[in-house]
């Protein structure tokens, strides 16, 4: 029988029962438990984070050239052509369009020009247009010039305009010949243009011997400086916006033709591989060649089967984020089953989730030869979750995370043990989070998680040290920012959806809070109850790895109710009578009772987190008022008769709840009584303390108290060993002495009252 007292946790285990699906999911009111919303939270998730997986995304897209091939050797099953990557193809096709010759046509302007010189040759000789004013609409001349011309003798005007037509229709006959161009010849980057002349003709014209606008006013401007006078000098400059008339037009609309039809030519191949052909071997270094044909190789085969594949790599797609979403629920729902039937708690996590698949997607669309996967940011969705939930909820979260990232990414290992490494040590940095600036030390722990994954990799692939550089500055970048991406989410969610997150919590945590220096002013034995019950509990805490943090702010104010009829509790009632004395033990009842609806009118008042005021009616849970539902009892034997028996209402002497629904709360119902009944006994007899401890644990296992707060039986022990070694060191007593014999006395006092005159006040 003793035998059996002494195991009593091995026997509470037998009664301990977990919480079965049916009442977890019944346990809340409206959407945060209903199964038809957690089914719907689910399913959205898996379904948004597939539509982030790109449909026949290449297995080897992450691949690196100077990396190790750790696979088997592969073979070519078949024949398949070798494609050049689609950054190289872009960049031929480019270079092909831009060495496209420029494609002009004739223009019939050339011909009207020199018409136009031989019509004004053949006006000013004849004196057809012997107006001036009609002269001068033929001619293009000045009224002044033309005055000049016609106050020469005939023969000599004749002679002069002579001169002028001619040449100026030979400079112009040698350079229509040679091609007069509509666009500046410094925009031709090649070396020769096409000048198509019909249909089936084309005439290829170096671009050294066009001329354009400039190049042929210098042509003209070395003309006049030849063997021509001021006046003919003069008269050819009149000429000269009729002579700049190209003879060749640029065509946009042939040219795009031809620039198309380059393009086009580009061969899309590299090669072939035959079947039977080795694409790479086991240990081989990857080479740009070899990277070519593993990509080749698994895009001919998406070609085989391209009927089937797009449905069947959304279905695979849709497989694989279940499979990795799955890791986190299978954890919830063994581990954390709370945090599993609480919609809004799974709903927070999944979204973390899908944060971290869309962000991977992001990264994985730009094209950048930088590292820009380090910007996935999984540290700071790993401190954001540790903050609002805890760490071993992290640690799974972050696995998950990275491995999501990866699968995104085409099997990027690497970085998927990089994101596991840096986010667990973020994770770790907030996890004892004690205020804001805390967060920046994590700066640190994730670049070093960073640095040491990426140095590992870089040993094992031999990767150039400058590279090397590249992604750990990359990862140092990150690192800075996911305190701040950390911070400023987690303000945003605090006020938006008022969360209450440990950092809030930590804003609580002060002896000079309101409420709690009006209890130590009203009630100082509850004060003092409170700050023991507060150190029992947050060391129990520490010990079971629970959240400290919540469950001593909670203690500090689980009493709150107390100030208003502090008198009626025993720790209160010092050299005063016990006002239970002379009321009914029913009255007593609701006025201890009363306290905790009075706390909870004061916590909403102060406006407490909800968090901390769950912390007051669970301390107590549906726990039996005792002492005065016995004394009921008592007084009904008293009072019945045979005739007429007195019925006493147990449910009249309980708390109305609810029961502890987590650790911590479990943890301070438990911490409560303990420090209660610490002082009735011996605290210096550690068997005595042990058995009152084990009575404490029992009434409350027995009494269906600590069902709903997922202490394990282990968990219990360790509780119950915390609150032993605590008490026992509080509970030491100093050493008790003789009195001093009446003779001897008297010469003391002399002696100590000497002494005082010399020290003064510092003797006291």
């Amino acid at each position: 029988m003793g035998k059996s007292e002494q195991t009593l946790f091995e026997k509470l285990e037998t009664e301990l029962e977990k919480e079965t699906e049916e009442e977890l999911s019944t346990s809340g009111e409206g959407w945060r438990y209903m199964r038809r919303v957690r089914i719907a939270i689910i399913a959205a998730t898996t379904f948004c984070v597939t539509l982030f997986f790109p449909l026949n995304r290449s297995l080897y897209q992450q691949l690196s050239i100077g990396a190790e091939w750790q696979q088997e050797s592969l073979i070519a099953e078949t024949n398949f052509p070798i494609y050049k990557p689609k950054v190289q193809y872009e960049k031929d096709v480019q270079a092909a369009r831009e060495q496209t010759v420029p494609v002009f046509v004739p223009s019939a302007e050339g011909e009207a020009v020199l018409l136009g010189l031989k019509s004004i040759e053949q006006s000013i000789i004849s004196g057809e247009a012997a107006d001036p004013a009609q002269m001068q609409r033929v001619t293009g001349f000045s009224a002044e010039n033309l005055a000049r011309l016609f106050a020469l003798p005939e023969a000599r005007r004749d002679k002069k305009v002579l001169h002028l037509v001619e040449r100026c229709a030979a400079l112009q006959t040698m350079v229509y010949k040679q091609g007069f161009i509509d666009i500046a010849l410094s925009v031709l980057k090649g070396q020769e243009i096409i000048v198509r002349r019909s249909a089936t003709v084309e005439e290829v014209l170096p671009v050294s011997q066009l001329y354009d606008s400039a190049s042929y006013r210098t042509a003209f401007e070395q003309m006049l400086r030849q063997d021509f006078d001021d006046l003919e000098r003069a008269l050819a400059s009149d000429l000269l916006p009729k002579l700049t008339h190209q003879n060749i037009s640029f065509s946009p609309a042939f040219t795009e033709v031809a620039r198309r039809l380059a393009a086009e030519s580009v061969p899309k191949t590299l090669g072939m591989v035959r079947r039977g052909e080795t694409i790479i071997a086991k240990g081989e270094t990857l080479s740009a060649m070899a990277l070519n044909k593993l990509r080749s190789s698994e895009f001919t085969r998406f070609l085989y089967y391209s009927e089937y594949q797009s449905l069947g790599s959304f279905a695979a797609n849709l497989l694989h984020a279940a499979l990795i979403y799955s890791l986190l629920l299978v954890y919830l729902y063994i581990i954390r089953k709370r945090l599993f039937y609480d919609n809004a708690q799974l709903a927070g996590l999944s979204a973390a989730f899908v944060a971290s698949g869309f962000l991977s997607w992001l990264v994985s669309i730009i094209q950048s030869p930088l590292p820009l996967q380090y910007f996935v940011m999984i540290p700071a969705l790993s401190m954001l979750i540790a903050i609002v939930y805890d760490s071993r909820t992290t640690s799974i979260a972050t696995i998950a995370m990275a491995l999501l990232s990866a699968a995104i990414r085409g099997r990027d290992y690497e970085i998927a043990l990089a994101m596991v490494v840096a986010g667990t040590f973020a994770g770790y940095t907030v996890r004892d989070l004690r205020s804001r600036t805390q967060l920046f030390k994590s700066i640190s722990f994730i670049i070093l998680g960073y640095s040491a994954a990426a140095a590992m990799f870089a040993l094992k692939y031999s990767t150039p040290i400058g590279i090397l550089g590249l992604q750990i500055s990359f990862a140092a970048l990150s690192a800075v920012l996911s305190p701040i991406f950390t911070f400023g989410v987690l303000y945003l969610l605090e006020r938006m959806f008022n969360i209450t997150s440990d950092l809030r919590l930590l804003e609580y945590d002060n002896v000079n809070h309101p409420l709690l220096v009006e209890l130590n002013e009203k009630a100082p034995g509850t004060y003092q109850h409170t700050l023991m019950v507060a150190r029992l509990a947050e060391s129990a805490a520490l010990a079971i790895d629970a959240n400290p943090i919540l469950v001593k702010v909670g203690a500090l104010f689980h009493d709150i109710g107390k100030v208003r009829k502090a008198e009626y509790f025993v720790e209160n009632q010092i050299n005063i009578a016990n006002k239970h004395d002379k009321i009914a033990p029913h009255k007593s009842a609701a006025i201890i009772r009363q306290h905790v609806q009075e706390g909870l009118q004061l916590a909403t008042f102060y406006k407490l987190p909800q968090r901390i005021i769950d912390f007051i009616p669970m301390h107590h849970g549906t726990m039996l008022i005792r002492y005065f539902y016995v004394k009921a009892l008592d007084e009904a034997a008293e009072k019945s008769t045979p005739e007429k028996q007195v019925t006493v209402e147990i449910d009249d002497f309980r708390y109305l709840g609810p029961r502890p629904n987590s650790k911590e709360t479990g943890i301070l119902m438990l911490a409560d009584a303990v420090e209660a009944v610490s002082h009735v006994i011996d605290t210096n007899d550690r068997d005595e303390l042990e058995e009152a401890i084990d009575k404490i644990f029992e009434e409350r296992f027995a009494d269906k108290q600590l069902e709903e707060c997922d202490l394990t039986m282990r968990e219990m022990a360790v509780i119950r060993e915390s609150f032993v070694k605590n008490l026992l060191g509080t509970g030491h007593q100093r050493v008790k002495y003789k009195p001093i014999p009446k003779d001897e006395k008297d010469g003391k006092e002399k002696e100590e009252e000497h002494h005082r005159d010399e020290v003064g006040d510092a003797a006291e």
